[in-house]
């Protein structure tokens, strides 16, 4: 090998060994950002949305429109009086049916508005009238102070012409 050759590869390998410090550096800021969000409790504890998830099944089961409304957020209450929730209520479980099982697929923040955090709570159901169709109810919560409270909840199913 020539003079040439021996400095060309040399620095090539500067060259290897300085990107992969960089990668690795880019590497753990990521890492250590990712961490901090989770800290910073940028998703619900999923036993809190399992919970949640139960407690409004089992409302929506028994059709106790009243306690479920008295879990709403006042911002809620706003947007729907007792009387829409409860024929509501009535319509759903005429279309669905009881939710028999319910499964906790994910829960996503989707804002921030001063000291309150809202969530989607994602869940997939198995409902008794429409037991091969798939179906998933979403429940949006707000956290406040540590305290959740409900702020929407819809059920979706595909419906079969059969």
């Amino acid at each position: 090998m020539n003079k040439y050759t021996n400095i060309l590869l040399s620095l090539i390998l500067v060259l290897v060994f300085l990107n992969l410090t960089l990668t690795g550096i880019v590497f753990v800021r990521q890492k250590v950002q990712a961490d901090a969000m989770t800290n910073g409790k940028e998703s619900l504890d999923s036993d809190i949305a399992k919970a949640w998830g139960k407690k409004v099944a089992d409302m929506y089961n028994q059709q106790d429109h009243d306690a479920l409304y008295a879990i709403f957020n006042e911002q809620a209450k706003v947007k729907i009086s007792h009387q829409q929730l409860e024929t509501q209520l009535k319509k759903l479980f005429e279309l669905f049916g009881e939710i028999e099982e319910s499964a906790l697929v994910s829960t996503d923040k989707i804002g921030k508005k001063g000291d309150e955090i809202y969530y989607k709570l994602f869940f997939n159901i198995r409902v008794k009238k429409n037991s091969k169709q798939p179906a998933t109810l979403t429940i949006s919560v707000i956290t406040k102070d540590q305290i959740v409270s409900l702020y929407g909840v819809r059920i979706n199913a595909t419906q079969s012409l059969d």
